[in-house]
């Protein structure tokens, strides 16, 4: 009767994996969701970056721009350890033939480029604000390094569904006496 009890009782509480009183292996969503998480997060902040970098491209225009001057400071990355970090401003005409300046509002050990260069950046025709260069680094490092990890982490979570699986269709208690 006390046995009785504690299996309803149990039954009632919130889980992740169970045995029923009959034997039946049960899996929670909540299981899916901490299987999936990391890796569903991943790869959707690496999407939205993508769709973002695309919605930019779609609307911005592209010039060439005069580096006028480069910010540099102290940084760190773990591949290189200590660097000097670059930010490139860029001179350039804007759409109402105004001469302007921005910068790309990021930073880079690759962007130490001399004043007085000229490269192709991207700008929004909108309103005058941070422009970016034309190249991997700027426009497509960040969702690429977002999927990669993405996928990374995919792997352990498909090794984890599939135990979980195994685990659920497992023959029930009850059928070995």
């Amino acid at each position: 009767m006390v046995h009785t009890a504690l299996i309803r009782l149990n039954m009632t509480q919130l889980y992740l994996l169970r045995t029923g009183p009959d034997g039946k292996r049960e899996a929670s969503w909540r299981i899916w969701v901490l299987v999936f998480l990391a890796p569903v997060l991943f790869l959707g902040a690496a999407a939205a970056m993508a769709w973002e970098t695309r919605s930019f491209l779609h609307r911005a225009q592209r010039t060439v721009g005069e580096v006028v001057h480069v910010y540099a400071w102290e940084g760190w990355n773990p591949w290189d350890g200590a660097t000097t970090d670059y930010s490139p401003v860029f001179r350039y005409r804007f759409t109402d033939g105004e001469m302007t300046q921005a910068s790309t509002g990021q930073s880079s050990p690759n962007w130490n480029f001399p004043v007085g260069s000229q490269h192709e950046i991207f700008f929004t025709p909108d309103r005058k604000r941070d422009v970016r260069q034309n190249n991997f680094e700027q426009l497509w490092a960040v969702p690429a390094a977002l999927a990669a990890i993405g996928q990374v982490l995919l792997i352990p979570a498909l090794i984890a569904a599939l135990l979980v699986l195994r685990w659920l269709r497992a023959p029930r208690m009850a059928d070995h006496g």
